[in-house]
């Protein structure tokens, strides 16, 4: 659950923090103050396409952040500032009654059968996982269990000091239309959280069994990420996200990162025989590995570099 988060919502999930933590928020009955962190100074991956009339930026984001992390560096900005539209994954990721609106349709279980299927075992872990926020398996049993596996994930990222509210894609949205940029988005909210449902019970069941199990990693594999992106670490990157998704549910990896990034290549093409500047923002997880955005533009022949800093 905590892979499908980085791609939707650490990667990327992007996918779905930004708009799913309001969602987790209200099934809590706390909230966790975040306590001031040490300023970082950061330095993402960005990368950049040239043609003669056209220049596109990429920029891999994370969904969640370390407040007092300094990610929008010069260079960044520089790149942000140059141009006219701003592409996400999804272009109204902050539109909450959308997203609650969609939520209902996908997220809730009406037969209460959050536990079905686990073991006496997993159901009191996942009861003293859910405890710290005031819920249990009973209060949260017309919830699926992939959007409770959510809900803990948001839960345990937040009390470890990281803020889906000052992610990559909210504050760069934010800042894009106070500038008055054009806002465009390679998926809607509908489809993307199509691909974050689980399409079977089994996978289902196994996502959550999977929460459980990483639990306790939980602390180790977001500092890891979150290090490898504010150093750039390409191959870091691939490590904590590409490749763990990828051995944990090879369909999931196909659905989530391969199946998305065959989407977008053609639309940035298509951006690129434009003219003007244009800056993208999609989880750092679709912009490395062998089958990212960018192997897949350079396999139609497309030169991308990466911004050195």
């Amino acid at each position: 659950m905590l892979n499908m988060l980085k791609t939707g919502l650490l990667s990327a999930t992007a996918l779905l923090g930004a708009f799913l933590a309001p969602m987790a928020q209200a099934t809590t009955a706390e909230t966790v103050t975040l306590a001031a962190s040490p300023a970082t100074d950061a330095k993402p991956a960005l990368w950049v396409i040239k043609d003669a009339d056209s220049t596109i930026y990429l920029f891999g984001s994370i969904h969640v952040m370390k407040p007092g992390t300094n990610w929008l560096n010069p260079q960044v900005q520089k790149a942000f500032d140059s141009a006219q539209d701003v592409w996400f994954e999804v272009p109204n990721l902050d539109d909450q009654a959308a997203a609650a609106a969609i939520a209902q349709k996908y997220m809730i279980d009406p037969s209460g059968s959050l536990t079905a299927g686990l073991t006496p075992q997993e159901i009191t872990q996942l009861d003293t996982l859910l405890k710290p926020m005031g819920g249990s398996t009973a209060a949260f049993k017309n919830l699926r269990k992939w959007a409770v596996g959510l809900v803990v994930t948001l839960q345990q990222i937040n009390e470890l000091g990281y803020s889906p509210k000052e992610g990559v894609d909210v504050t760069l949205m934010a800042k894009a239309r106070q500038a008055n940029k054009g806002v465009r988005g390679f998926e809607t909210l509908q489809q993307q959280i199509e691909l974050m449902v689980p399409t079977s019970d089994e996978e289902e069941l196994k996502g959550l069994r999977t929460l459980l199990k990483d639990s306790g990693t939980v602390d180790a594999d977001i500092r890891n990420l979150f290090d490898a992106w504010t150093r750039g670490d390409e191959a870091g990157l691939e490590t904590f996200l590409v490749d763990k998704i990828k051995t944990e549910d090879a369909n999931v990896y196909q659905r989530l990162i391969v199946q998305r990034n065959a989407a977008w290549e053609p639309q940035i093409e298509t951006i690129l025989a434009g003219k003007g500047t244009t800056f993208i923002a999609v989880g750092a997880g679709h912009l490395i590995g062998p089958d990212s955005v960018i192997n897949m533009l350079k396999a139609h022949g497309v030169k991308v570099e990466r911004v050195r800093y």
